[in-house]
Formats: structure tokens, C-alpha cells, sequence
């Protein structure tokens, strides 16, 4: 697997604005932010899908992710600050951390509203995800 734009900044090959690191992610502010002070969370080690990372990752960068949060609530006067994951427009899994000043106003740009789907779709949709959980479980 070919480095990412990620693994470069992680490994200072390209710059990058540091807010946090440890021996298992970073945290860098994001280079194109929908809204001030957008960061992102990411492992050190190169894994394309989040739900691929080991246990112990996961939960790390979750944990990290909420230290971030909790931070740019308090430093930027956040309203409430979201969270996505994400891995599409990099392959490098990364949590991208918005601190939302205006709620209203700013949440349609990063998170645009769907359609409302039908009983009878959601209907189909529960059955099929209970269907694959119960093969998880098994």
C-alpha cells in the first residue's frame, strides 16, 4: 500500500499543524476545514477502513478523538463539536473533528440532510441488519 498524504505529514515528509500526538495516532489541524479549527484524529499506522483496525486502535483514537473535542469546545467556543469518520477522500482512516460555533448554520455543509425513507424500506433494511448481526454472533 502506497503512503498516504497522512503518512507523510505523520512522518514530517510534508508539514503539518501538530495539536496532538502519541505513540499510536496524531491529531492535525485540517489543511481544508469546512469550519475554523477543524481537525483530524488519525492512526500512525496506514489502515484504509476503520473497522479494520485492531480493538485496541479503534478505542484509542475514539478516546483521542473526545480529548480533541473537549478541547476545541473549550478553546473555540464551540456549540457542540461532531465527529465523522472517515477514510474515502484519503484511504487513511481519520476522524475528522468539526467544533460547530453555530449549529444551524454550519451542520447542512458537512452533513447534508437525506430523504425520508419509507416504513416499509426501513422495514427491510432492519431485517436485513438483524440478519447479519446474528451471523456476527455466531
Amino acid at each position: 500500500m502506497a503512503a498516504s498524504i497522512f503518512t507523510k505529514i505523520i512522518n514530517r515528509e510534508i508539514p503539518g499543524h501538530f495539536i496532538y500526538e502519541d505513540e499510536h495516532c496524531v491529531a492535525i489541524l485540517d489543511k481544508f476545514p469546512a469550519v475554523k479549527g477543524q481537525s483530524l484524529v488519525i492512526p500512525k499506522e496506514h489502515v484504509d477502513y476503520a473497522f479494520d483496525l485492531d480493538d485496541d486502535t479503534y478505542v484509542h483514537l475514539f478516546k483521542t478523538a473526545k480529548k480533541i473535542a473537549k478541547a476545541s469546545d473549550s478553546a473555540l467556543n464551540a456549540e457542540r463539536t461532531c465527529l465523522v469518520v472517515e477514510g474515502f477522500d484519503v484511504p487513511h482512516v481519520h476522524i475528522k473533528i468539526y467544533p460547530m460555533q453555530d449549529t444551524q448554520k454550519a451542520l447542512g455543509a458537512i452533513m447534508p440532510a437525506g430523504e425520508e425513507a419509507s416504513d416499509a424500506e426501513l422495514a427491510i433494511v432492519a431485517t436485513q441488519l438483524i440478519a447479519a448481526i446474528d451471523d456476527l454472533d455466531d
